[in-house]
């Protein structure tokens, strides 16, 4: 998420009224009686009972303020105290189950906040131990006039393991922060899915019914474009995985400080992107912090000198979009959230100077996160428009378990809602970022940006989350979508600062892959744009699927089978269908055979296709993927290999350069045993290499093998 300022708490919710604009949260089935007030607003009582204060500040019931008649509690830290988070909380544990949702809200305003932002509302999930499971935060108050109230909202749905709701009302700031009127309502609780035991689960795709005409593709954030990277790092891992996943999108980071030296590096690795046709979304991180209209039109001419040179003098036509911040960050992220007509005056700065300069690159708005602050869309779509090319946020299921077989509807809806924003002004959405739940705390001074489930027995799950983020983006019409991310940064990237999402390590000399680099591969890979997304038809809520028509006849179908149990599948294609047999690649997280240069598996098998129809059994807790995208002809045999023995007992290996049009790497051999995988035409062995018996094998992007 590389936002160095986001160390201990997220702040998701920009205000009610922006969050409605995107439609609630729905369920295709719910109890009827679900919507239940658990905490009704009403005034605080003279001892804040049943609230429970927490932290060393001044706690009281201010009888000098109320709100509608309603007497209002009072949290003060003075500048002698520490900000630790000090709150008054409640726990709710009657009739709390996995799958309910709730939302919280208080009223709020605040005086003398210094350095930090206000009082905020926090809605947190405990176990039966007492043990946070998830939490949701709501934004913090920016109001300061002491007449004025302004009201948050907190969301949040109750994961596997939940024996208890908090509701915690929390000022983390020197100053004083009210709060009033706080309520929780469990806004639904959804309906037990069937057990369908072991009948045909019937998927019908709709050939005919398009979702997204344009799909841009399943891909990435990526910044190793920033790293100091060897040639040999990059050639046997960097690009030859990038070559091997070959996305189709990715979401890359600017800074303003780069010169043409930096600038030009940072140009190598983009080329190597634009050769694998990946369309590219940059990003500054850091931007700088103008006041005035000419100082924003320098800082705009500044960056887009940069943007220019990229493209008319290093070619890099595949830049399509830019937006000025990552996630709405100025000094301290998230700061634009609460100053949105600064955020628009910034990017009207630079759609001046990309006009002015006819440089075909749009802007996007407003790349917020998570998806409770993609109530800013409604504004931009409201203010910015004129301006905008494309709209774009981000998400983490931080409040999702990897269990959690409600997090598919809850995200298709969330990302429909956000489609429906920008399609209503004629353009798309876009998925910058999004992964599983952060890590997020410090230890020993070091702020720890990681997935919480890596290095983990639960590692293998993140690609079965991941696949279903996808699936469900692609069915609401996003039209693209990065995870964070392609790689680790390195160990030393930032002082005190530690990111580690990425598929593959990046720690001293360690650069294996992760259990998901395996199932994630085969959505960039089979889910490239462009092609055309259809919509799909499933009898069983806990089979995920979405299908993608590429270029002509061509189709890619995924489906993640949530179901404890193999269950049999009937798809059947309602109207236009591939032809033939079917490829088929399964990910199965309790079986996943890693590979020690990242070199991906073949397909798992075939699938005959009659009649548009095809019959299969799913394996419990899987991600399949059927392409018809079949290329079974091998790559010419490697010609020209010689061997130079070099000082340090190496040997020194070259051969001629495949002409396969579709080549992606070689492999390297000796004997049996194999040494290496490169996208070079060169290899340097080990000390100590033993006998000369060497062969190289080509590797097409499709995984087929040279002899």
């Amino acid at each position: 998420m590389s936002r160095l300022s986001r160390f201990l708490v997220r702040w998701p919710a920009l205000c009610a009224v922006i969050l409605l604009s995107l439609g609630a949260v729905t369920h295709a089935q719910t109890d009827s009686g679900s919507r239940t007030t658990l905490l009704p607003a009403a005034a605080f009582a003279p001892d804040l009972a049943p609230w429970v204060p927490i932290g060393k500040a001044a706690f009281s019931c201010d009888e000098s303020l109320s709100r509608h008649g309603h007497r209002v509690a009072r949290i003060t830290i003075g500048p002698d105290e520490v900000p630790t988070y000090q709150q008054l909380r409640q726990d709710f544990s009657r009739d709390i189950r996995a799958g309910d949702a709730f939302r919280a809200t208080v009223w709020v305003k605040s005086r003398d906040i210094v350095n930090a932002r206000g009082p905020y509302l926090a809605l947190e999930f405990n176990d039966a131990r007492g043990q946070r499971v998830a939490i949701a935060h709501s934004g913090a108050a920016t109001a300061t006039d002491p007449d004025g109230w302004e009201q948050l909202t907190a969301e949040g749905t109750a994961p596997v393991g939940t024996s208890a709701a908090r509701f915690s009302m929390v000022l983390h700031a020197h100053g004083t922060g009210w709060f009033a009127d706080p309520e929780l309502v469990r806004t639904d609780r959804p309906v037990a899915w069937p057990d369908l035991g072991d009948a045909p689960r019937t998927v019908t795709v709709r050939s005919r019914q398009v979702v997204q005409p344009r799909f841009g593709g399943v891909g990435f954030h990526a910044y190793h474009h920033i790293f100091p990277t060897s040639q040999t790092e990059l050639d046997e891992v960097v690009i030859k995985r990038w070559r091997e996943l070959r996305p189709s999108f990715a979401r890359i980071n600017h800074e303003i400080q780069w010169d043409h030296a930096k600038l030009d590096q940072v140009a190598a690795h983009l080329r190597y992107m634009k050769d694998t046709g990946t369309e590219l979304y940059v990003t500054t991180w850091n931007p700088r912090v103008v006041k005035t209209a000419d100082e924003r039109a320098a800082y705009a001419r500044q960056v887009v000198d940069q943007l220019e040179y990229l493209v008319r003098q290093k070619g890099l036509s595949n830049i399509r979009y830019y937006c000025m911040t990552n996630e709405m960050s100025l000094q301290r992220w998230g700061s634009l959230l609460t100053d949105l007509p600064t955020f628009q005056a910034y990017h009207e700065a630079f759609y001046n100077e990309l006009k002015a300069r006819k440089l075909d690159i749009g802007l996007l708005a407003t790349d917020a996160a998570p998806a409770e602050n993609w109530g800013t869309l409604a504004w931009a779509a409201g203010h910015m428009d004129p301006i905008t090319a494309i709209y774009g946020g981000h998400h983490y299921f931080s409040d999702r378990t990897l269990e959690d077989e409600r997090m598919y509807p809850w995200f298709l809806e969330r990302a429909r809602g956000a489609v429906g924003v920008a399609r209503a002004r004629g353009k798309e959405f876009l998925l910058g970022e999004f992964g599983s739940k952060q890590d997020g705390r410090t230890v020993d001074g070091t702020m720890r940006d990681v997935c919480v489930y890596f290095d983990t027995p639960q590692e293998p799950l993140v690609a079965i989350q991941l696949a279903e983020a996808a699936i469900a983006a692609m069915n609401a019409g996003v039209y693209a979508l990065g995870y964070w991310t392609f790689m680790d940064a390195p160990d030393d990237y930032a002082p005190h600062y530690l990111n580690k999402w990425g598929l593959f390590r990046c720690s001293g000399s360690d650069r294996s892959t992760r259990a998901p680099y395996y199932g994630y591969a085969l959505l960039t890979r089979a889910f490239r744009g462009p092609g055309r997304v259809v919509a799909v038809e499933s009898g069983d809520p806990r089979l995920r699927v979405a299908a993608l028509r590429h270029d002509g006849n061509a189709w890619s179908i995924v489906v993640v089978n949530r179901n404890g149990r193999d269950v049999p599948l009937r798809l059947a294609f309602d109207g236009e269908a591939p032809d033939g047999t079917l490829l088929k690649h399964v990910y199965d997280p309790a079986h996943v055979v890693q590979h020690p240069f990242g070199d991906l598996p073949g397909p798992t098998g075939t699938v005959a296709l009659e009649s548009g129809r095809l019959n299969d059994r799913l394996a419990a807790g899987t991600l399949t993927v059927y392409t018809s995208r079949v290329d079974a002809r091998p790559p010419a045999r490697v010609q020209g290999l010689k061997v130079e023995h070099t000082a340090g007992n190496r040997d020194h290996l070259t051969w001629s350069a495949s002409p396969e049009p579709d080549l992606c790497y070689y492999r390297v051999f000796r004997g049996t045993t194999q040494l290496g995988s490169t996208v070079a035409t060169s290899f340097e062995t080990a000390p100590g290499a033993g006998p000369d018996a060497y062969r190289i094998v080509a590797v097409d992007r499709e995984g087929n093998a040279s002899e």
